[in-house]
């Protein structure tokens, strides 16, 4: 209709309406984009406001399973210690068999993984521009970075100090499994520990029976030289793995309040 309308008013030359008509066009296309660009701009901010939500619930989760390996690390640092005054200091009849119990428990390590649902899809869908302040955006993406480095420091700890040299001497010297008794250790059960109406069965069997003959070695029998050494470093992994996680803890506190602070600033926004 405005395009006849034009045609109509060039071919009986009224400049003035033709004006008119191409001012009105350039207006409407105008209100146009600018009204499309802020039903976008009111979308992305929504899509922004309720993907930092779904960060900060992440964060939550990630929280439970830094603390969980912190204490998991802290009880096994103390357990080492344990040990060791047990070699030392103990001259009970179970003695053989609490430190059997104490090394196998040392045995054990636990993966540290503290990946975000949220910031995968962000990262992978080419979104994280949606987070509009650019110094937040970039502290998330360092944040989530620090983890994934920090992540493989642990395992190749535990690969190399806790799997292939504590686990490997263990075995070596043909020290058997021992069930852990909370009571016999005076220490709480190990952090994470899972039972089950089968475990308990077969852990009840002749394999696992508390015996502890492979240890029942004399006070300063050379076994316990040895196993000292070892008890020193898979401590000092535990603390050293304590300390880094503890770091992450601290890290995800402070992504935390930056997002508490951007969502709070969000709200008063709208």
């Amino acid at each position: 209709m405005i395009l006849r309308r034009v045609i109509d008013h060039v071919k009986k030359q009224h400049w003035t309406a033709v004006f008119l008509d191409f001012v009105i066009v350039v207006l409407g296309v105008f209100i146009g984009i600018q009204v499309s660009n802020w039903n976008q701009f009111s979308s992305d901010r929504r899509a922004e406001t309720e993907y930092l939500r779904q960060l900060q619930n992440d964060l939550r989760n990630i929280q439970v399973e830094v603390g969980a390996q912190i204490e998991f690390e802290q009880f096994h640092a103390n357990l080492a210690s344990h040990v060791l005054s047990l070699i030392r200091n103990d001259r009970s009849d179970t003695r053989a068999l609490k430190i059997n119990m104490g090394l196998c428990q040392l045995a054990v390590r636990r993966t540290l993984r503290t990946q975000s649902p949220t910031f995968l899809n962000l990262q992978g869908s080419g979104n994280l521009e949606i987070i509009s302040d650019p110094q937040l955006r970039a502290a998330i993406i360092s944040y989530f970075y620090s983890t994934s480095r920090l992540e493989a420091a642990l395992d190749k700890n535990n690969a190399f100090f806790v799997d292939q040299s504590f686990v490997g001497f263990v075995t070596s010297k043909s020290i058997p499994p021992r069930t852990w008794d909370s009571a016999l250790m005076n220490m709480q059960s190990p952090p994470g520990i899972i039972s089950s109406a089968f475990l308990t069965e077969a852990r009840s069997g002749p394999l696992y029976a508390a015996g502890g003959e492979s240890l029942a070695a004399p006070p300063g029998a050379a076994i316990w030289e040895e196993i000292i050494p070892r008890l020193a470093w898979r401590g000092l992994i535990a603390t050293s793995n304590e300390s880094m996680v503890e770091s992450l803890r601290t890290a995800t506190e402070e992504l935390q309040t930056k997002l508490a602070r951007r969502l709070e600033g969000r709200s008063k926004e709208q």
